[in-house]
């Protein structure tokens, strides 16, 4: 005789039922995970050189460079959140041999913003390649002497009171021309940025 008890009695589930709410739970917190990524997830950073010239450019007895490169990048973020660039390190470079660099104090950028960053980089110490110097010095008899600019450094965003975990910004500006005829005018070169 069955009592009233055992009317609102319940099954157990079945392996295949904890089974499949197990999968559709996690789906659920992947959708969920994936929602908020690409929400918080930060767009590609802008970053140009404005400017470039040499001041003091010379070459010393023992072959190396004297002189101080004169760069204005810009920084440009089209993201909804603030950019906090922690440092920047910026390398002047002629082909594969490095002239000289320096390194940028962090700052803030809001967003939709526009930062010039006036760098200020003298050249290395070391004495370059002969092949080097003798290519730079033709260069310089022509009037345009081509480098390439590199920036390492790392940001982070914040989006209210929520910090985002550091990013590597790598860009390369190559074949930035430095005028001597004509030091004053320049055409932007852009950068290909990699976060």
């Amino acid at each position: 005789m069955a009592g009233p008890l055992s009317a609102t009695r319940r099954t157990r589930p079945t392996p295949a039922q904890c089974i499949a709410a197990t999968l559709f739970a996690l789906l659920v917190v992947v959708a969920i995970i994936v929602i908020i990524w690409l929400a918080v997830r930060p767009g590609k950073l802008h970053l140009s050189v404005d400017h470039a010239a040499v001041r003091g450019f010379n070459f010393t007895s023992g072959g190396a460079l004297q002189g101080t490169f004169a760069l204005v990048l810009r920084a440009y973020n089209p993201n909804k959140r603030t950019a906090v660039y922690r440092s920047l390190d910026v390398g002047v470079w002629y082909g594969d041999t490095y002239l000289g660099g320096a390194k940028v104090p962090g700052f803030r950028q809001p967003p939709h913003n526009e930062t010039r960053i006036v760098v200020a980089a003298p050249a290395a110490r070391e004495p370059l390649p002969q092949d080097v110097e003798r290519e730079m010095k033709k260069d310089r008899s022509a009037g345009r002497l081509p480098l390439d600019v590199h920036v390492r450094g790392k940001v982070w965003f914040k989006y209210g009171l929520v910090r985002t975990r550091r990013y590597k910004v790598r860009a390369s500006c190559p074949l930035v021309p430095v005028d001597f005829a004509s030091p004053s005018s320049f055409d932007r070169v852009y950068c290909h940025v990699h976060i």
